[in-house]
């Protein structure tokens, strides 16, 4: 085999791989279409909100589920706080289960429905720092194992 032959086949071999890579490049799925539906709450958390539902319609309450604790409070300024982004860092993906709100959307109470992985040491850390700072903020956290009468007490 000659030089001109080696050069050629690296040549055809380089081709080849990039045509290969273009096409994979070119075909590549939609991302768009590789998401699918899922309920918002979970079983436990739409039996409990099922027990809950008219617990607040008896009181004129709204509940709210899922809420991001990034919607219900925010990080101090940057000029008064250095720590600005490590702060919103940890509460960006935390939520609370259930919230309780009047008619005018203000926050009666907050509810966390707790199950047993909430003894693990990281839950332990998680919930600790949640319950400070929704207190530190003025908000009512109340939580339960999925009995309303937590709820029911606070509420009367």
């Amino acid at each position: 085999m000659s030089f001109t032959d080696i050069i050629a086949l690296a040549v055809l071999i380089a081709l080849i791989a990039f045509a290969v890579w273009l096409i994979r490049k070119l075909r590549k799925p939609d991302i768009t279409k590789l998401y699918q539906p899922k309920p918002i709450l979970t079983d436990r958390e739409y039996e409990f909100y099922t027990r809950l539902k008219p617990l607040a319609d008896e009181f004129g309450l709204q509940i709210f589920t899922k809420v991001r604790l990034a919607d219900l409070l925010e990080p101090k300024p940057k000029d008064v706080n250095p720590l600005w982004m490590e702060c919103f860092n940890k509460i960006r993906s935390k939520h609370i289960d259930f919230a309780l709100a009047d008619e005018d959307t203000i926050i009666v109470a907050l509810i966390e429905l707790d199950d047993s992985s909430h003894a693990r040491p990281d839950r332990v850390e998680r919930d600790e720092f949640v319950n400070a700072i929704l207190e530190n903020n003025g908000y009512t956290l109340l939580r339960t194992y999925g009995e309303t009468d937590v709820i029911e007490t606070f509420l009367r």
